[in-house]
């Protein structure tokens, strides 16, 4: 089982506010640089090296969101409240849009992680969170585009795979495979074929061209139709291995509806299994009620909806393991830090976990609560 430590090792937030600059994780010879986000419509830049040698395999990277109704797709872009950094350890950065387009819709929160699985090896996980902000269901398509320029060329790769899986190499034998878990359908096309579809004013739904592909790379994912309630949120994953099986993969997901929008359970950490030596998860809370009692419920079972002493759970509260973290500080931010075991038999287990917190002025008269995290042990 997860153990605690104590709060002073706590990871902290973000570090340097990188919002409208690049910045590059790393860890060992892996390394992913994320372009900043602009005011138009062009995806964010991608460089992605595994090597010694600093051979890039990346060209841009990003997402795309429509709402019903609107007459084109929109980028995540710097337009709006915006802040994010790069975590003090190096493997995890993020992009938050508070307001995404100034619309009273959504906000969006896009967390970037690396891991090393060798000298030349790797994963990069880019995830996108979505809050719905409004008094009002929000239907939405989502879209994932990446251009790939295998070993640093253009023209010469070749693409396998489904609608939820792309796997790219070129004549050097590198391979960058790109998964989208649960995606409806995928494009691929040479440049710029997708990347105009994607930022031209007009509504364009992929179509399902899949591979095989030879050429310049580019591909997309798309997410139809998902409809979040008030307060829900709902994450949406690609990975990025390369030159790996990466049959592991750990998994964070946000998910449920919380008792406010300003509140943001997260993490900054994969939870990753390493024989290497010990890792960490952090479990943070920022948005909270300003210096409240707060615990943290975390549990192997999910249930979503579950009215308990007023609050609504989505972690299950049947012989929880719950944990008193304190007193949240004056911006409403609290952390909780686990050991992750190195034991196999642990690979693959779900972990849920749900902030909640004392707040007699809330609408229940108890507390509020965030919405739930689903964390999944992966393995190198």
């Amino acid at each position: 089982m997860l153990h605690n430590l104590p709060l002073i090792l706590a990871v902290a937030g973000c570090g340097t506010a990188l919002t409208a600059q690049a910045f590059t994780m790393t860890e060992g010879n892996f390394r992913a640089t994320n372009g900043a986000p602009t005011v138009t419509h062009a995806p964010c830049g991608l460089a992605l090296r595994s090597d010694a040698l600093n051979t890039n395999h990346g060209f841009e990277h990003w997402w795309y969101y429509r709402v019903a109704g609107d007459t084109r797709e929109l980028s995540l872009r710097a337009v709006g409240p915006t802040s994010g950094g790069l975590a003090p350890f190096q493997t995890h950065g993020d992009r938050d849009f508070g307001d995404v387009d100034l619309r009273g819709l959504l906000r969006a929160n896009v967390d970037l992680d690396i891991y090393a699985t060798g000298p030349a090896s790797g994963v990069f996980t880019s995830r996108v969170t979505l809050t719905n902000l409004s008094a009002a269901p929000v239907t939405l398509d989502l879209f994932a585009y990446t251009d790939l320029d295998i070993a640093g060329t253009s023209g010469n790769d070749v693409c396998t795979g489904t609608s939820n899986t792309h796997v790219v190499t070129d004549w050097t034998g590198v391979q960058v495979e790109i998964r989208a878990a649960g995606a409806d359908a995928s494009d691929v096309g040479a440049y710029p074929s997708i990347r105009n579809r994607l930022t031209n004013t007009s509504v364009d739904n992929l179509a399902n061209v899949l591979p095989p592909f030879s050429g310049d790379y580019t591909g997309a994912f798309q997410w139809s139709n998902r409809t979040l309630q008030p307060r829900e949120e709902l994450s949406f994953t690609v990975v990025f291995a390369v030159d790996t099986a990466a049959s592991r993969v750990p998994e964070v997901a946000h998910y449920g509806a919380g008792s406010t929008t300003a509140a943001q359970i997260s993490t900054d950490t994969l939870p990753l299994q390493d024989n290497s030596g010990l890792r960490f998860l952090g479990v943070h809370l920022d948005g909270a009620q300003p210096n409240a009692p707060v615990g943290l419920l975390t549990n192997l079972a999910s249930a979503p909806g579950l009215p308990f002493g007023g609050l609504t759970l989505w972690v299950d509260p049947t012989a929880p393991a719950t944990f008193p973290i304190g007193i949240t500080n004056p911006s409403g931010r609290t952390s909780y830090v686990f050991v992750i075991p190195s034991g196999p038999y642990f690979t693959g287990l779900p972990f849920y976990h749900q902030y909640f917190w004392v707040n007699p002025a809330s609408s229940n008269g108890v507390g509020d609560y965030s919405a739930g995290l689903q964390t999944r042990l992966g393995r190198l």
